[in-house]
């Protein structure tokens, strides 16, 4: 489109021009205009938005050095600045790792192929990860309910960490946990499940005792080192009949 505009305004410059222009001026004015079409037709092509890529959509994890990848096609140099924002190579591979408040801008400066510089800012939104909420044979709804089991559920029951609403594919390992009777007397236990030591435990409860599931521990694997997360609160269970 451009370039058809600047042939026709071209055509009338010649057509309108004609009778005052020599040669000479209307072919340097010909050379100016065809030069201005290339420049435009170059900065359709130069000035294209810089790229930058998240594992998960547009959002950033507070307390996580998030993977990030940016690149400015058609540049000749760029440069990418925020806050918590670490260059790894050059590659165009970063870590951003946000700090307060709901969003965090990155500007990147770059350096076109025509000569040009051009400054973006892309906005990410940051959000905290949740509570952990822990459950037991994938039942749970942290310390807002009772679950029910029997004894028999107890002894084969795994337990497990899930996050709501989490975007990044990570997987919560429980490493261990502790039991209490009627918030009196406590096992700790190693790993997901009640070990031997914890059979005997359950087999002496009775129907409507209560066990407390709590000071669930886990590790977090896909995760970068130092991530922090909120303990989870702990399961209630209620005893209950054999069908």
């Amino acid at each position: 489109m451009k370039r058809l505009v600047l042939f026709l305004s071209l055509v009338f410059l010649l057509q309108s021009c004609k009778s005052s222009y020599s040669k000479t001026e209307l072919l340097k004015e010909n050379k100016a205009l065809k030069e201005r079409i290339k420049k435009l037709e170059a900065s359709d092509t130069l000035n294209k938005e810089a790229a930058l890529e998240l594992k998960k959509m547009n959002v950033v994890y507070r307390g996580v050095a998030n993977p990030i990848y940016i690149s400015k096609p058609n540049a000749v140099s760029f440069e990418a600045t925020a806050f918590g924002l670490r260059k790894l190579d050059s590659l165009g591979n970063y870590n951003l790792s946000p700090g307060t408040g709901r969003t965090v801008d990155i500007t990147i400066k770059s350096k076109l192929k025509n000569g040009d510089s051009l400054t973006e800012t892309k906005t990410l939104r940051i959000k905290d990860i949740g509570s952990l909420n822990a459950v037991i044979n994938g039942l749970g709804c942290g310390n807002k309910c009772e679950i029910h089991l029997t004894k028999e559920e107890l002894k084969s029951a795994t337990i497990g960490l899930k996050v709501n609403d989490f975007l990044f594919d990570w997987k919560f390992v429980v490493t261990g946990f502790k039991l209490a009777l009627n918030e009196d007397e406590i096992i700790t236990v190693i790993g997901a499940k009640p070990n031997r030591s914890t059979q005997s435990f359950i087999e002496e409860l009775s129907v409507n005792d209560l066990v407390f599931v709590f000071d669930i521990k886990c590790k977090i694997v896909g995760a970068p080192s130092g991530i922090r997360y909120k303990n989870p609160p702990p399961i209630l269970i209620r005893i209950v009949e054999e069908n």
